[in-house]
């Protein structure tokens, strides 16, 4: 149980870290290059800590490299996720549907 809520305080962080890198740049990047990023921090968090996600629950890779890369990948995937279920959640019925990242809004005059 600890590990889960170890994996989810660090998804939730890096989240946090990513959003405030979004706001700060002075030029909108793309979804898919901020992703890459927070794969990038992720892993590199990762590698700092020297946390595994997939030790801590008892599974073990070939290669010690890819733990890190693992785990930065599954950071990341668990950050979007539990975002996604909050804003879902959080949703009013009635409202227009929520977008994840809204870039381009459009109003009607």
């Amino acid at each position: 149980m600890y590990a889960f809520v170890v994996f989810l305080g660090l998804a939730l962080g890096l989240t946090v870290v990513m959003q405030v890198i979004d706001e700060l740049l002075p030029i909108k990047a793309p979804a898919a290059l901020s992703r890459t990023i927070a794969v990038a921090l992720a892993c590199g968090f990762a590698w700092a800590l020297d946390y595994s996600v997939f030790t801590a629950f008892g599974q073990d890779f070939r290669e010690s490299w890819m733990h890190p890369v693992m785990t930065g990948l599954a950071l990341v995937g668990g950050g979007e996720f539990v975002r996604s279920l909050v804003l879902a959640i959080s949703h009013r019925s009635g409202d227009a549907p929520v977008e994840v990242s809204p870039s381009h809004v459009m109003r009607a005059a």
